[in-house]
């Protein structure tokens, strides 16, 4: 059950906002040059989309919390609760609320028209603070410029890079498609329903 609700938490995170933050910068790109009203319209559902999918990660994490503390021994869970109600609370807490936050706000239409907010929002999507933490602190080290390499350990070149983000931008549009079409079915048969 454990691993189940990581694969999901970490689906969400790497599949959906990192992709909902990518697709924003790649919209606010595009929306300068086509001003054109099905791009709007996608992006509206887009925003949707990701509003719906911050709710549930909230909601797997909150689950999360409850299945984990069940499975684990006595030594654990005096472990797990020390850590997210003791002195360091906000390193647990912070990262999921934050995203529940943002992805809630892009449901308000003022919000979700501001381009720096936008920007700032699909930034905070992009690099989690644990990321941000690890790029700032890596930049950070006393290492000579003459042992830095550009693709030192990593098999990602930047045509695979390009590839790779273009991937998830499509990937993300999909799955904003399928969510339109089940909620629109959805409507039409509550509407058929109330009628």
């Amino acid at each position: 059950m454990k691993e189940n609700i990581l694969l999901l938490l970490q689906i969400i995170t790497v599949d959906f906002f990192t992709a909902f933050g990518l697709y924003t910068l790649l919209f606010l790109l595009l929306s300068i040059f086509i001003k054109n009203v099905v791009l709007y319209k996608i992006d509206n559902e887009a925003t949707k989309f990701i509003s719906f999918v911050g709710a549930v990660y909230f909601i797997v994490w909150i689950i999360g919390l409850f299945v984990f503390y069940a499975e684990s021994n006595t030594e654990e869970q005096n472990s797990m609760l020390n850590r997210m109600f003791g002195k360091y609370w906000f390193g647990i807490w912070m990262q999921p609320i934050l995203w529940l936050l943002i992805t809630q706000l892009l449901r308000i239409k003022r919000i979700c028209k501001n381009i720096f907010l936008r920007i700032l929002f699909s930034f905070m999507l992009i690099i989690s603070i644990e990321r941000f933490v690890i790029l700032i602190t890596s930049l950070h080290r006393d290492y000579l410029p003459s042992s830095w390499t550009m693709y030192h350990d990593l098999d990602i070149y930047p045509s695979n890079f390009v590839l790779a983000v273009f991937c998830k931008i499509i990937t993300f549009l999909l799955f904003v498609g399928i969510y339109y079409f089940v909620t629109e079915k959805l409507k039409q048969l509550f509407k058929r329903k109330v009628e």
